[in-house]
């Protein structure tokens, strides 16, 4: 975990936003920048978990292709055409 630590934005662009979200919500900067970074956090954990799978899915593609065993809906029946 990171120590405590103080932050000092000087940005007019960053200073304008959080006004106009102030006015917006009526919450507090502290609470506006709380919200947007869990927001980005949460955001970049799911691209993170995108990512990774994406990297996974053809090697998942590949084992399944290699390991599927033929399927025949017949199988499913008996010769009178009930579920075997």
């Amino acid at each position: 975990m990171l120590s405590a630590m103080a932050v000092s934005i000087k940005s007019p662009r960053v200073d304008a936003l959080l006004e106009q979200l102030r006015q917006l919500t009526g919450r507090g900067v502290t609470e506006i920048v709380r919200d947007a970074l869990e927001l980005e956090l949460q955001r970049q954990r799911w691209l993170s978990r995108r990512r990774r799978l994406s990297a996974e899915l053809p090697v998942l593609q590949d084992q399944a292709i290699e390991t599927a065993k033929p399927f025949h809906p017949d199988s499913l029946y008996d010769e009178q055409g009930l579920p075997s």
